[in-house]
């Protein structure tokens, strides 16, 4: 402990963060339950972006002429 802090000002500061870090938590658990889980992915989706990044990769590299 420092010498200039009282330890009831330590006590305090240790407890308050202590009950802000709960709050969190709580939050944090609260806000997870509140969400709807997502849908299926698409495979046509899913495909025509995988299609698309490697067009963009292959232009990149300038594989792909224009």
């Amino acid at each position: 402990m420092s010498p200039t802090v009282p330890a009831k000002k330590i006590a305090a500061i240790v407890t308050a963060v202590a009950a802000y870090l709960q709050a969190e938590e709580q939050a944090g658990r609260a806000e997870l339950a509140s969400e709807r889980p997502g849908a299926a992915p698409s495979l046509w989706g899913s495909s025509g972006r995988a299609e698309i990044m490697q067009m963009r990769m292959l232009w990149q590299r300038r594989i792909v002429s224009r």
